[in-house]
């Protein structure tokens, strides 16, 4: 349940009607991850599919290795990126209008209700549900952008987010249960398109299963290596520099590209 309800805030999340964008805070109260709204919106978004994009993974990386990485940086990100707004207006950052706060607070008063009327044995149930919705929610994100680079332009940007930056799937039931999410190269290159209109390019690389067999393959590296590296090697013709790698692997994956040709 926390993590079909991470994925319900995610669309609430892109939406323009500010109603909508409450719900979405309100849906990620129950797992503690409120700031996932920030960072997920205005950071991931803006950076996917780039080395300063902590919720895109690269080849060589494990998940386990993934994990903290995206936990940790995606934290931090969302505080930084809140704090420019109250800067600017000569404010303290440290304000209940600081999307980051309002909607920890949240997590605060539901949390602090379910522990009145249940008792303190609750408590590791709440954080067990809400690990286990977190954990899912970044090992989705994990599979999403595996290896995927954005090149650079001639003046030193990234080059806009297209659809061959994400992982695509037509599974018909992993994508009823999750909102399309697995349409996922239309999503990214138009954020704000509903669910249910969102469309499959050809351009996309195609995830070989469904979300939920690549959750479980993710979970095993060597097989995830095994079967996900040729692709990313596929999508980029032949030439994996192209790809976003581990940096303590890249000298290794690159070598054996080498002895591969």
């Amino acid at each position: 349940m926390a993590g079909i309800g991470i994925n319900t805030a995610h669309e609430l999340g892109h939406k323009k009607e500010k109603v909508e964008r409450w719900l979405a805070k309100i849906a990620l109260a129950q797992s503690f991850y409120g700031h996932f709204y920030i960072e997920h919106n205005r950071g991931h978004h803006v950076r996917v599919a780039t080395p300063e994009d902590p919720a895109s993974s690269r080849v060589g990386e494990t998940v386990y290795a993934f994990l903290p990485r995206t936990v940790v940086g995606s934290l931090k990100n969302a505080w930084r990126l809140e704090q420019p707004r109250f800067k600017r207006r000569n404010q303290s950052h440290w304000s209940i209008r600081n999307d980051v706060l309002n909607a920890w607070l949240m997590s605060v008063v539901l949390w602090a209700v379910l522990l009145v009327v249940f008792g303190i044995a609750i408590l590791p149930y709440l954080l067990l549900q809400a690990a286990v919705g977190i954990v899912l929610l970044e090992i989705v994100n994990y599979l999403e952008h595996y290896g995927m680079l954005r090149q650079k332009e001639h003046t030193g940007r990234w080059e806009r987010v297209r659809p061959g930056h994400s992982w695509n799937s037509n599974n018909i039931a992993t994508n009823v249960l999750l909102y399309h999410l697995q349409r996922h190269s239309d999503h990214h290159a138009n954020p704000t398109r509903r669910y249910q209109a969102l469309r499959d390019f050809e351009e996309a690389p195609v995830l070989p299963t469904g979300y939920a067999g690549m959750i479980l393959l993710a979970l095993v590296p060597p097989l995830w290596f095994r079967v996900m590296d040729p692709r990313v090697l596929t999508h980029f013709d032949g030439d994996m520099s192209r790809a976003n790698i581990q940096p303590s692997r890249r000298e290794h994956v690159l070598a054996t590209q080498s002895a591969s040709a």
